[in-house]
């Protein structure tokens, strides 16, 4: 089986049992995990809007303040701590920059090496003179 390549944020086994985590409602616990993935998914390194803090209503945005998860700050708000558990936005972009080489690199063995093709116009036959 393939391995999964669509994008993923991280939770560790002992998120639901975390302190500041099992007290919340049901509706912040969820706005929190959405939170993350919106972030992640934006690539926004844990900011986000007022309105996103409130998708799920004010009383839950509040609650994610009141518990320590949710900071407020000049432009926005911020999911505490969320770099030291999250991949960042610089990571995110090297990481798609590796495979898009790795990719290159593969198409350039099968299609130019191991057929013995020589392109002037591929940068890796190039390099390989």
């Amino acid at each position: 089986m393939a391995k999964d390549t669509r994008p993923y944020f991280t939770l560790t086994n002992e998120y639901p049992r975390h302190r500041k985590i099992r007290t919340l409602s049901d509706k912040a616990f969820r706005l929190h995990v959405e939170l993350i993935a919106d972030c992640n998914d934006a690539q926004s390194d844990g900011e986000f809007t007022k309105h996103e803090l409130n998708m799920r209503g004010i009383k839950a945005g509040k609650e994610l303040i009141d518990a320590g998860l949710v900071e407020q700050h000049d432009d926005g708000y911020r999911l505490h701590d969320y770099l030291s558990h999250q991949h960042s936005k610089q990571q995110i972009q090297a990481y798609k920059a590796s495979k898009v080489v790795a990719g290159e690199r593969g198409a350039h063995t099968r299609h130019h090496i191991k057929k013995g093709v020589y392109d002037p116009d591929c940068s890796l036959c190039a390099e390989s003179g």
